[in-house]
């Protein structure tokens, strides 16, 4: 069983071996046209770091800004709605204590 179990381990081994061997060859340029790309048009100098974080930086700037609007404005929709509501409530409760 021992013999076996080495077998195996080097059988194991050995396909291993020839992944690694396979995932080192080079790619032909037709199947990487992706990747590619993406390096040549990063080596042309693209967007720095700073620019980078400024987009960011605005971005989210801008998303903060909506984001504030529509929350004002639902809090003013909910306030009015609130206090209809409430005005309701002291109508009934009103005719309530006329009755009795």
């Amino acid at each position: 069983t021992l013999s076996v179990g080495l077998h195996t381990a080097t059988v194991e081994l050995q396909s291993v071996t020839m992944m690694f061997s396979i995932a080192k060859r080079q790619i032909p340029s037709t199947l990487r046209s992706f990747s590619s790309t993406a390096a040549s048009s990063t080596s042309g100098g693209g967007a720095g770091f700073f620019a980078r974080v400024g987009s960011f930086i605005s971005g989210a700037g801008l998303t903060a800004l909506a984001t504030e609007v529509y929350i004002f404005k639902e809090v003013r929709e909910g306030n009015a709605e609130m206090l209809k509501k409430q005005r309701e409530l002291e109508k009934r409760l009103a005719a309530l204590e006329k009755k009795h």
